[in-house]
């Protein structure tokens, strides 16, 4: 009886220690389709001025309501909006995998939360802009495809135009 318990017990701990089966580590996981690359930060406001920092991908641009676009599929953001994590405050550099539905994407920014007011106060700190000076250029994602070599310049003391 102390053998068909011992293998019952065993046969238990191998197979809960199998529920994720044949996929690589978390942080090893690859996206299926989407954007990777660069946020380079200068300048940071003080900390209480940064409630959140999110880079969002719009569909169109200028977007008309950063929550009404999330909410209907239009935008994206990473981290998750329901996500409680923020991008990390007071870096230099943030290397980025941003999984996102392959189609066209009018405005690719990052955006700070700088008020307590979650549905209101956002502004774009940076965006994806292959010109300086100029609107934000838009990026197409090809179905399977990671677009590599995004790089966005967030300059607290020089912010890009506010579309919201």
């Amino acid at each position: 009886m102390k053998k068909i318990l011992f293998w019952v017990f065993l046969g238990t701990l191998f197979i809960q220690s199998c529920d994720k089966g044949l996929t690589p580590p978390e942080n090893q996981i690859r996206i299926s389709a989407g954007i990777s690359g660069t946020v380079f930060f200068q300048n940071w406001p003080s900390p209480d001025s940064l409630l959140d920092l999110r880079l969002v991908a719009f569909k169109n641009f200028p977007p008309q309501d950063i929550f009404v676009e999330l909410l209907s599929r239009q935008a994206f953001a990473y981290p998750a909006i329901d996500d409680t994590l923020s991008l990390p405050l007071n870096v230099d550099q943030l290397d980025f995998q941003f999984e996102l539905p392959a189609g066209d994407y009018g405005y690719l920014a990052v955006a700070q939360q700088f008020g307590p007011n979650v549905l209101a106060d956002w502004r774009a700190v940076g965006q994806f802009d292959l010109s300086p000076d100029s609107l934000p250029t838009p990026l197409m994602i090809p179905e399977g495809q990671v677009v590599k070599n995004i790089f966005i310049a967030v300059d607290f003391d020089h912010l890009p135009i506010q579309p919201f």
